[in-house]
C-alpha cells in the first residue's frame, strides 16, 4: 500500500511538473479556445460575454505580477455615446512593463490587441477565434516574454487589451485621449495593433501594414535581423477601403503604427470562425518574432518616427482628387407648379478638400456637367414639347460636418454653387421652342451633400442642388424655370 502510494504521488509530481512546462504554443492554444469557446457567446463589447474574455486576462496577467498603468486597476472603464451606434459602458485592460533606462523609461511602446468581438447571428455564436482571440492571445505571450526579458527593454512598454474595436474602435479612441489629457501622448513612439493573426499558413506570410511610418523599418525589423525566419510584408501605408485597425487614433496624432495581420483569409464574422482552424505553429512564431520587435523598438536609439502618415490619418491636411459620377435633371415651373420628367446625365472633375480638425472639412469641387431634360411647349404645357441640353462647368464649396470620431465615414455638408454653361442646345420639336428659351449662362444656388468616406481613398457622394436663378430669358407667354438636379459621384483622392 506504502508503494502504490508512493509511486500515485510520483506520478502527481510529474503531471504537476508537465503542466508547469507547458510550451508557449499550448498556452496560446488554451487561450484561444478559451476566448474563442461558445460558452462566452462571440465577446460583444459591454455584455456579460465580453466581461468573461476581460476576466480571463486579467487572471493571466494578475499571474505574470504586471503592473496597471494607471492607479492599482488594470481596468480602465469607458463610456461611449454613439449617435449611431447608440450608447454603452465598455472597459479596456491597460498594464505596464517598465523600461530601465533612465531616460528612454519614459517613453513608451504600446501593445494593443481587441478582446471583443460581435456576438451572435440569430441564434449562432461568432466565436472570433481570429478576429480576435488570436491578438489577444499572442499578446498575452508576448507579455509574458517581455516580462521575464524585463531587464533588456530601456523605452517602457504599455499592454492594451482594447474593448468595442467592433463598435467603432472606441476602445483605442478612449485610450488616445486619456494619454492626451494626462499629457503623455507625445511620450508614445510607436504603437502595434494585433488583429487577426491566427492565419499565417493559409495567407504565406505576415503583414506589417503601416512600416512606412517608421524610420528605416525594412532594416531593423526584417526577420533574419530579429532571429525569426518568418515570412513578414512591409507594407509602407494604412489604406484600405473599408478596414480599419485600433492604430487609427493612434496614427492621427501622428505616431508612428504597425497593423499586424495574417489578412482575411479566414472567415471574417462568421459563425465558421472557430479555434480549431488557428495555425498555431505559425502563431507561436509569430509571438516570438513580435516579442524580439518589441524589445528592439525599446532599445532602438534615435527616432523610431520616419515622419510619414497614411492619407487616411492625416487629420488636418490638404487632399486632392477625382470624382465622376451621374446626374438627374427636370424643369421646374413654381408659377405654374409644373415639374417636368427626369432626365440622366453625367459630371466629373477635380476635387479639392482641407480638413479642418477632426469633425469639419471645406469641400470644393470643380465639374464638367452635361445635363438634359424635356421641356414643355409654351403653348401647351402638357404637351410633347422638346428638350434641351446643357454643357456647363460647377464649381460647388460646402463646409462639411463628419462623423468618425463617432465610429462611422459618413459626413453631411452645405453650402453654394456657382455654375457657367459652356453650351446650351434644343433637340425634339424645335418649332414648340420660344424665342424666348436662351439659357442663361451664369447660374448658381444652393446645395446640400451627404455620403460615406471609404477608408484613405474613396468618397461617396449624394448631392442636391437648388437652382436659384431664372435658367431662360422672361417673356409675357413663359413662365419662370428652375431646374432641379441630384447626383451621386464616387471620388478617390491620390
Amino acid at each position: 500500500m506504502k508503494r502504490i502510494a508512493t509511486l500515485l504521488a510520483a506520478v502527481l509530481l510529474l503531471c504537476g511538473v508537465v503542466r508547469g512546462q507547458d510550451s508557449q504554443r499550448q498556452r496560446l492554444e488554451q487561450h484561444l479556445y478559451t476566448l474563442a469557446s461558445d460558452s462566452l457567446r462571440g465577446r460583444e463589447a459591454g455584455t456579460p460575454d465580453g466581461q468573461k474574455a476581460a476576466d480571463y486576462i486579467l487572471r493571466q496577467w494578475r499571474q505574470m505580477g504586471l503592473t496597471p498603468f494607471w492607479g492599482d486597476n488594470y481596468q480602465v472603464p469607458f463610456r461611449q455615446d454613439n449617435p449611431i451606434l447608440g450608447q454603452g459602458n465598455f472597459c479596456n485592460l491597460v498594464a505596464v512593463i517598465e523600461g530601465n533606462d533612465p531616460e528612454l523609461k519614459d517613453e513608451y511602446i504600446v501593445l494593443g490587441a481587441h478582446y471583443d468581438h460581435i456576438g451572435m447571428k440569430g441564434d449562432r455564436v461568432c466565436n472570433g477565434a481570429d478576429d480576435n482571440a488570436s491578438g489577444s492571445s499572442c499578446l498575452l505571450e508576448i507579455t509574458r516574454q517581455l516580462v521575464a526579458r524585463r531587464g533588456d527593454l530601456k523605452r517602457s512598454v504599455i499592454i492594451c487589451a482594447f474593448d468595442a474595436e467592433e463598435k467603432g474602435l472606441f476602445g483605442s479612441k478612449a485610450i488616445v485621449r486619456q494619454l492626451k489629457d494626462k499629457g503623455m501622448i507625445d511620450q508614445v513612439k510607436l504603437m502595434l495593433s494585433i488583429d487577426m493573426v491566427g492565419w499565417y499558413q493559409a495567407n504565406g506570410e505576415l503583414v506589417l501594414d503601416g512600416s512606412g511610418t517608421v524610420a528605416k523599418a525594412k532594416g531593423w525589423l526584417a526577420p533574419d535581423q530579429l532571429g525569426s525566419d518568418l515570412k513578414v510584408r512591409f507594407k509602407s501605408f494604412e489604406n484600405s477601403l473599408l478596414t480599419a485597425t485600433d492604430t487609427e487614433p493612434f496614427a492621427e496624432e501622428g505616431i508612428p503604427t504597425l497593423a499586424v495581420t495574417t489578412g482575411l483569409k479566414s472567415p471574417y464574422h462568421k459563425p465558421e470562425d472557430d479555434a480549431d482552424l488557428i495555425d498555431y505553429d505559425g502563431l507561436d512564431r509569430i509571438t516570438d518574432y513580435l516579442t524580439a520587435l518589441t524589445v528592439a523598438a525599446s532599445r532602438h536609439d534615435g527616432k523610431l518616427a520616419s515622419g510619414r502618415l497614411a492619407s487616411k490619418h492625416k487629420a488636418n491636411s490638404f487632399e486632392a482628387g477625382l470624382a465622376v459620377g451621374y446626374n438627374t435633371s427636370n424643369m421646374d415651373f413654381p408659377d405654374a407648379v409644373i415639374v417636368g420628367k427626369s432626365h440622366y446625365g453625367f459630371q466629373g472633375g477635380l476635387m479639392l478638400h482641407y480638413n479642418l480638425g477632426k469633425f469639419f472639412a471645406l469641400h470644393a469641387d470643380v465639374l464638367y456637367n452635361y445635363s438634359n431634360c424635356p421641356l414643355p411647349a409654351p403653348a401647351d404645357a402638357y404637351g410633347k414639347g422638346f428638350g434641351m441640353e446643357q454643357h456647363s462647368v460647377f464649381v460647388p464649396v460646402t463646409l462639411q460636418l463628419g462623423f468618425r470620431e463617432m465610429g462611422t465615414g459618413f459626413f453631411i455638408g452645405f453650402g453654394g454653387y456657382y455654375g457657367r454653361v459652356l453650351d446650351g442646345r434644343f433637340y425634339g420639336d424645335l418649332t414648340a421652342a420660344s424665342p424666348h428659351y436662351q439659357a442663361n449662362p451664369d447660374q448658381g444656388g444652393l446645395i446640400f451633400d451627404f455620403g460615406m468616406r471609404l477608408g484613405g481613398h474613396w468618397r461617396l457622394t449624394g448631392t442636391w442642388y437648388y437652382h436659384k436663378n431664372n435658367l431662360f430669358s422672361t417673356a409675357p407667354d413663359l413662365p419662370r424655370a428652375r431646374m432641379d438636379s441630384y447626383a451621386v459621384t464616387l471620388g478617390y483622392y491620390f
